[in-house]
């Protein structure tokens, strides 16, 4: 089992932050071969710490570092011509691409499912967003605290709010919301591959991480 569960499999995790990073990584854990693909100012995770002695540095961000273990990196600035070709190049031979907008969408360069799959019908393209690419929130933005309580966690927490007017919310530790959207992205992203490999047939997935945390 030194190869892995998924040897063979190539994933593009061009996503940033953590849902879709986080599923890249499961996947990377499981033996496939992820290459992160960053625009040229890098990761917004890479700003975010904690860092060796609270010292912010690109290259040291321990949040980065472990959501973005075990893959190869690889800077492309998608929104030149150049670099749109290199990632079609690389989409081709793809078997997995995982994204999470914004802030910055595939779909918006012209690198979105109905273009790859053109090149790639087996291709399974993946996004994580905050409600999914359907319904009425789905242009919504929200971070991971809005998505904690909007799910309806808060009554885990420890304390309370003694006045909501001038105290802080209460959230939780981590970053729970993006964790579990990346989970279950990962676990629709499996299920895909399995069809994949019984069909020859590649799909779109639409993750919500407002939906996983409610579930």
């Amino acid at each position: 089992m030194t190869a892995g569960l998924l040897p063979g499999v190539k994933v593009l995790d061009v996503g940033q932050g953590i849902s879709a990073p986080y599923c890249a990584k499961i996947l990377a854990h499981m033996g496939a071969e992820v290459i992160k693909v960053e625009p040229p100012g890098g990761d917004a995770a890479r700003g975010l710490g904690p860092f060796p002695g609270g010292h912010p540095h690109p290259e040291k961000s321990g949040l980065f570092l472990a959501i973005n273990s075990n893959e190869y990196g690889l800077v492309l600035d998608l929104s030149s011509s150049d670099g749109a070709e290199a990632f079609r190049k690389l989409a081709a031979s793809a078997d997995i691409i995982v994204e999470n907008p914004p802030p910055c969408s595939l779909e918006t360069l012209g690198l979105g499912y109905e273009s790859l799959k053109s090149i790639n019908p087996g291709l399974i393209f993946a996004s994580v967003t905050p409600f999914g690419n359907r319904g009425p929130y789905k242009e919504y933005k929200a971070t991971d605290l809005i998505l904690y309580h909007m799910s309806g966690h808060a009554h885990g927490l420890l304390g309370a709010v003694q006045d909501p007017d001038s105290d802080p919310p209460i959230r939780a530790g981590g970053h729970q919301a993006e964790l579990v959207g990346g989970m279950a992205a990962a676990t629709a992203t499996l299920m895909a591959l399995y069809r994949k490999r019984m069909t020859g047939k590649g799909c779109r997935i639409d993750i919500s991480s407002f939906e996983a945390m409610v579930n």
